[in-house]
């Protein structure tokens, strides 16, 4: 048998850290895990994953990126295939809620990120998650919509979001992964209605002060 070159033994190392930090802030949280609980998971050394990262916080930043890079593509490839605003939105709502039951590591992983407590992760790698996932919608919506103005496309975006929240916080707080097949398309109607019906939509995300 022959043995692994440097770079392959290096490669698979780093990746072997990435997992087992994966499964560990899933389960705990970033700040509830420490470099040890990572190494002692991974079966390395904490040399090697200060060599590869530096630091718990870079791990993490790196961490953030590739799993969010790779959920953003498989959901802008998704999203690609919709041909109406109701697609648009039942895809989405399908999308999120398939990605928990087939990956729920990474979902919890992400999901925690975005929807829990920031625990000391870096604000602007956070920021820059959410944008990207939020920016799909948009643009595919209003590549699919004629009519409703930006603002109002801005408004259902945020509204389709918020949503599909109370099943992402179930799967997050209590391990739900089963959920009905009607609600991707009750969402989707609801949402579709917000992009012609005739109520007044507000600024977003500013929020102007109530009287």
């Amino acid at each position: 048998m022959s043995r692994a070159e440097p770079a392959q033994r290096s490669t698979g190392t780093r990746e072997v850290i990435l997992d087992a930090a994966e499964r560990l802030f899933a389960e705990r949280g970033f700040a509830a895990t420490s470099v040890r609980d990572i190494v002692g998971e991974a079966d390395t050394s904490a040399p090697s994953l200060y060599h590869f990262f530096g630091s718990k916080e870079n791990l993490v930043v790196e961490l953030i990126t590739d799993r969010h890079t790779a959920y953003c593509d498989d959901l802008e490839a998704d999203l690609a295939l919709a041909k109406t605003s109701f697609e648009v939105c039942q895809r989405f709502v399908k999308f999120v809620l398939t990605n928990m039951t087939k990956r729920p590591t990474t979902a919890k992983f992400l999901l925690g990120i975005m929807f829990g407590p920031r625990q000391n992760i870096p604000g602007d790698i956070v920021g820059e998650s959410l944008a990207r996932s939020q920016e799909i919608i948009q643009v595919r919506l209003r590549a699919v919509t004629e009519g409703p103005s930006e603002s109002r496309i801005v408004f259902a975006r945020m509204m389709l979001l918020g949503m599909v929240t109370p099943a992402i916080l179930l799967f997050l707080t209590s391990g739900v992964q089963s959920f009905s097949p009607k609600l991707p398309g009750c969402v989707a109607h609801r949402v579709v209605d917000m992009l012609t019906d005739a109520h007044p939509i507000c600024a977003w995300p500013s929020v102007e002060p109530l009287s």
